[in-house]
């Protein structure tokens, strides 16, 4: 079963440019080596429920496949899921 937090898990991340390049989590450091995707989304931007997010899965030097967001409204980032 992949771990999946439908609220996110709050990650620090180290940009490269927009992209991430980097992200700490569960007291250790994960440097992404590869970014396989890469979408936004913008819904409900006509109630209070407003969601603005860009989605990233990426694969990590520690051998994680997993997906990071980007909340724009809150400038905050999340880890969403690993697959495992």
């Amino acid at each position: 079963m992949s771990p999946f937090w439908s609220q996110g898990q709050r990650v620090v991340v180290h940009l490269k440019g927009e992209a991430p390049s980097s992200f700490s989590w569960s007291q250790r450091s994960h440097r992404i080596r590869d970014v396989s995707s890469h979408w936004r989304i913008h819904t409900d931007w006509w109630s209070k429920e407003e969601l603005w997010r860009d989605y990233w899965e990426v694969t990590t030097d520690t051998r994680l496949l997993c997906v990071l967001y980007h909340d724009l409204l809150k400038e905050e980032w999340y880890l969403e899921r690993i697959y495992e």
